[in-house]
């Protein structure tokens, strides 16, 4: 029996490392649409979904920007968005 549930518990923890690790990526992009606090679209198609707290930095379309974000399955989730000047 212990030796059933140490190998439950073995398995469970490596289950749980990859999203321990699951780090932020970014990109640099120029925005081609920009939805207030909803969606932002860059130029090369990428669309981020923006968090709920997000504060714009006063993102206009055209302008130069750097999203840090996670993706989530085939969704981008942008964790921060600041113009690059």
């Amino acid at each position: 029996m212990r030796a059933l549930f140490a190998s439950a518990v073995l398995l469970s923890s490596i289950a749980l490392v990859p999203a321990a690790f699951a780090a932020s990526q970014s990109v640099t992009g120029t925005v081609k649409a920009y939805q207030s606090g909803q969606m932002l679209t860059l130029s090369n198609g990428d669309m981020f979904t923006l968090p709920k707290n997000f504060k714009d930095p006063g993102i206009k379309t055209g302008e130069k920007v750097k999203v840090a974000y996670q993706k989530t399955g085939k969704k981008l989730q942008a964790e921060m968005v600041t113009i690059v000047r």
